[in-house]
């Protein structure tokens, strides 16, 4: 039996809530880039779905709460050298490839169901010598 939302969003409450708990035990702020909560960060420290810590109202008002609360701690950067800018360039060009490939693929899907839309149209006005009104 699968979970229902609330639960869901009940059981990431709680992750947060206990994530945020070490956080003040331990004395450190949320953590942070460019001067914002990196949600990202936070989402794979607590365990909790990134994309709730956005839509869900109880998880967004606990991490403003704390933002305010605990402050915000910059993350560290990773060691910058040589090979991991290449690595990081690499990366970067790879996602913007993966996004291309994701809007293309979506694109081609639409285009196929139009066409096969247009070909039953067009199978329609053969069939019956009759104009199709849509």
């Amino acid at each position: 039996m699968s979970k229902s939302g609330r639960q869901v969003g009940a059981e990431y409450t709680e992750a947060l809530l206990t994530y945020l708990e070490a956080l003040r035990q331990e004395g450190k702020g949320l953590p942070a880039r460019s001067g914002k909560v990196s949600v990202a960060a936070v989402a794979l420290a607590s365990g909790v779905d990134q994309q709730s810590l956005y839509k869900n109202p109880r998880c967004r008002e606990l991490l403003e709460q704390a933002a305010q609360e605990l402050g915000l701690q910059a993350i560290e950067a990773r060691a910058t050298g040589p090979s991991t800018t290449k690595d990081d360039a690499k990366t970067q060009r790879i996602q913007v490839l993966e996004a291309q490939v994701a809007t293309l693929k979506a694109e081609v899907e639409g285009l196929r169901r139009q066409l096969s839309r247009y070909a039953h149209i067009e199978q329609h006005m053969v069939e019956t010598g009759r104009r199709v009104i849509t």
